[in-house]
């Protein structure tokens, strides 16, 4: 018992430590360069009726014609094809990929904002991202797209990859939900690593409205970092709240449905 305590003791001592390092120079991080546009609202995987239209040229070319900046886009790295390849569920081999992202950003990459659920990159070896790197670099070149895609990854260690060639990273985790004793240490755990890989952002999901991951803790653990949130519940007394939040950037609303929230701006409600 007593050598339990000590490693307690000890422990609470460089939780401490790290966060108060932490928080002492967060103030002079700048992420200026991260989306900050009245347009927080972007469509999760376009506008669709039915599922089998989610992530297809037709439903990202609808979310942009009702005029949504950005779109989230769920895609894998294929070694095999060197090719990025449109879908939310992984495409099975030998299978002829139905929207690519090299497609996607000739049909409609010029001035519009991409959002990557990178799905498979936490899985790439250190030799197999250098190669996806090489062919993402080949199809943003146009128009200057790589400053408006972010990419999200739950591992900061595959993220640095990308982030160390310019790429803007999403870091995504689960923090606690608001009402778990251990909530805020949670947030503040995530926000150190975040910190020492310098990502761009975070990513979380938002919760239900009764007891949110992105809380009045998480809120304020995290206060000054850039946020998107997504699956958000489509109650519009919270979505007003959300878009006025200085830290949040991007919003995705719903759940594994479309919704078309493209009218919500920021000051402008």
């Amino acid at each position: 018992m007593k050598y339990f305590l000590v490693v307690i003791f000890l422990l609470t001592i460089i939780y401490n430590g790290l966060l108060f390092y932490v928080d002492s120079h967060m103030d002079k991080k700048d992420y200026s360069n991260v989306y900050n546009n009245s347009h927080v609202v972007w469509s999760s995987r376009g506008l669709y009726d039915a599922s089998l239209e989610q992530n297809t040229l037709h439903s990202f070319k609808k979310a942009f014609n009702e005029g949504f900046l950005g779109v989230e886009v769920d895609c894998y790295y294929s070694l095999e094809e060197n090719k990025f390849i449109i879908s939310h569920a992984e495409p099975k081999k030998n299978m002829k990929p139905t929207l690519t992202l090299e497609k996607l950003f000739l049909e409609l990459g010029k001035g519009h904002y991409f959002w990557i659920d990178y799905k498979n990159l936490d899985r790439l070896d250190e030799e197999t991202s250098l190669k996806a790197i090489k062919r993402l670099d080949k199809i943003t070149a146009l128009d200057n797209l790589k400053e408006r895609i972010y990419l999200e990854g739950s591992t900061p260690n595959h993220l640095q990859y990308y982030a160390g060639v310019g790429y803007k990273t999403l870091f995504a985790f689960g923090p606690l939900r608001e009402n778990n004793v251990f909530a805020s240490i949670s947030s503040n755990f995530y926000k150190m690593i975040f910190y020492f890989y310098d990502m761009s952002a975070v990513a979380i999901q938002y919760g239900s409205i009764e007891n949110p991951k992105y809380g009045k803790k998480a809120e304020k653990n995290l206060k000054g970092i850039p946020v998107f949130l997504f699956h958000i519940p489509n109650d519009t007394t919270l979505l007003k709240k959300l878009i006025e939040k200085d830290d949040v950037r991007v919003m995705l609303v719903g759940r594994d449905k479309s919704v078309n929230r493209a009218s919500f701006l920021k000051s402008k409600l």
